[in-house]
């Protein structure tokens, strides 16, 4: 038998309810309104995409230059840059188009809700989209310079073949170095050391900087640069990597920690529609624990534990805040 509060209920869907023509008009209406607000966001996006760039590029340049390679990366095709500042524009349009967006879906779907549900779309979206950035911005701020680290230092695996290998020496046996020809007699070059390049060097002016591994030049007012490598750290496979790979990379990876960080919401809403009750979570954290190991493991590949933690350690404490959300809606409930 319906209570007074279903009745209730359905009483104020029964006066909200429209024609569908009706329906329509107010469906066309939303969509050119999200589609508004999208163009707006993408617009702002694509006007200030260098700076987006240079906060997703910044972690592959402190990872290049500190294993001593020059950070720059390749164009594959004359149009590369154009078409990734164009999708890097939409894809960070739409997520700061989203908010906009949901609301005008739930000016669309509210009027044929309960007030029950309504109240779970009410608090579940912008969580959703909180936790969404959240998870995001933790992989670019903290775990991609780690996990770029360890990708661009395998590329030190891959040995440069010696010239004194033996099948070198096979391969080229005419390659011998005679050690009684005379070098014609040059005067040494002492280039300067200094720690710190110069405030304002005199033109002409050449100095090595240990710190950023480059010789240095100044002329008519600009800077030339030339990167040095260790000849004991000759590699055979230098690490570059094409603007649409790279990008690519990070905005997958971006995405993949934004769902990740979901946990609490779908534990949430397995309690709330009495899916699962927050016990029964509870015991099977465990297999949550491997199963959010795994995942970890899989999206920071490299051997060291603590940035396989850094993903880890917040998924399960996200859990751990679904479950006492859960025990307090089931309170509520049982009310």
């Amino acid at each position: 038998m319906p209570t007074s509060n279903d009745t209730s209920e359905s009483s104020t869907v029964e006066r909200s309810r429209m024609s569908f023509g009706d329906h329509l008009d107010e469906l066309r209406k939303r969509i050119i309104y999200a589609l508004i607000g999208l163009l707006a966001a993408v617009i702002f996006c694509f006007n200030y995409g260098d700076h987006i760039i240079e906060i997703l590029t910044t972690p592959y340049c402190v990872a290049m230059e500190g294993l001593g390679f020059d950070p720059r990366m390749v164009q594959l095709n004359p149009i590369e840059s154009f078409i990734e500042y164009f999708k890097i524009s939409l894809k960070f349009g739409m997520v700061l188009a989203a908010p906009w967006i949901l609301y005008q879906l739930w000016r669309f779907v509210a009027v044929g809700l309960y007030p029950t549900e309504r109240q779970i779309v009410k608090y579940f979206a912008p969580s959703s989209i909180i936790l969404f950035v959240t998870g995001a911005t933790f992989m670019v701020f903290i775990v991609l310079s780690g996990l770029m680290k360890f990708l661009i230092g395998i590329s030190m695996w891959f040995p440069l073949p010696s010239h004194d290998n033996f099948l070198y020496k096979w391969y080229c046996p005419s390659e011998s170095t005679d050690t009684t020809a005379t070098q014609p007699a040059v005067p040494p070059v002492q280039v300067p050391v200094l720690m710190v390049d110069p405030e304002s060097p005199s033109d002409g002016q050449i100095w090595l900087n240990p710190d950023t591994r480059r010789l240095n030049v100044h002329h008519k007012g600009e800077m030339y640069y030339l990167r040095l490598q260790k000849t004991s750290t000759q590699q055979f496979v230098q690490p570059f990597f094409s603007v649409s790979q790279y990008l690519g990379f990070v905005v997958n990876l971006s995405l993949a920690f934004g769902l990740g960080f979901q946990i609490p919401i779908l534990v949430v809403f397995l309690i709330s529609l009495r899916i699962l009750d927050a016990k029964t979570l509870a015991g099977a954290r465990k297999y949550v624990i491997l199963g959010v190991a795994v995942l970890a493991a899989i999206l920071t590949p490299t051997p060291d534990v603590g940035t396989m933690l850094l993903l880890a350690v917040p998924m399960i404490l996200l859990f751990e805040i679904g479950l006492l959300i859960g025990r307090t809606i089931e309170r509520r409930q049982a009310e």
